[in-house]
């Protein structure tokens, strides 16, 4: 059964395939949030996660030919950033950083009292994800954070749905360890 908002991208995808340049762009438009969202989730900057989206779409238009209308519509696009992401963290050491992001700052409460338990909790957050092993991360991301069903993951990533089971089990496992020290 096909989503509300999934018919769209699949007919934006068919007319993609088919090399319609206005549909790309309007397909930029609904995906580029998301993509970037998930980089930079990934990768813990913002810079790198503008570049990595932004090569994500390139790589995206460059091979639309593989395009799977049959499979779920945003799988292929995910793929590419996935891959990008994880060859942009295997060259360089993950790093934690919030300076200057804007969105980070406006989301916070307005009560000054918790904003510095929320910048901590954000903080350890992002160190635990970043000591999971790459597929377990990647799994985690994309469901907690990206809302995919376990089913769309294991297409995303290109493995069976008990490994995506088994990834994030061990994924929560992880990260309950590391922060449970957090919540004694």
């Amino acid at each position: 059964m096909v989503k509300t908002g999934e018919l769209e991208l699949l007919q934006l995808l068919e007319k993609i395939k088919a090399g319609d340049k206005e549909a790309f762009k309007e397909f930029f438009f609904i995906m580029q949030p998301r993509i970037m969202a998930f980089l930079y989730r990934f990768t813990s900057e913002k810079e790198a996660a503008n570049d990595l989206c932004q090569e994500t779409f390139i790589k995206f238009w460059l091979s639309k030919e593989k395009i799977n209308l049959s499979s779920f519509p945003k799988a292929y696009l995910y793929q590419i950033a996935r891959n990008l992401a994880l060859n942009f963290v295997t060259r360089k050491p993950p790093v934690t950083s919030y300076d200057n992001d804007e969105n980070l700052l406006i989301s916070l409460s307005k009560n000054p009292e918790n904003d510095y338990e929320t910048l901590s909790m954000i903080d350890d957050l992002q160190k635990a994800l970043n000591i999971l092993p790459e597929r377990c991360k990647t799994t985690f991301i994309l469901s907690r954070f990206d809302g995919f069903e376990y089913s769309e993951i294991a297409e995303i990533m290109d493995v069976s749905l008990q490994t995506v089971k088994n990834q994030m089990n061990k994924a929560i496992s992880v990260l309950r360890k590391y922060l449970s020290s957090r919540f004694d």
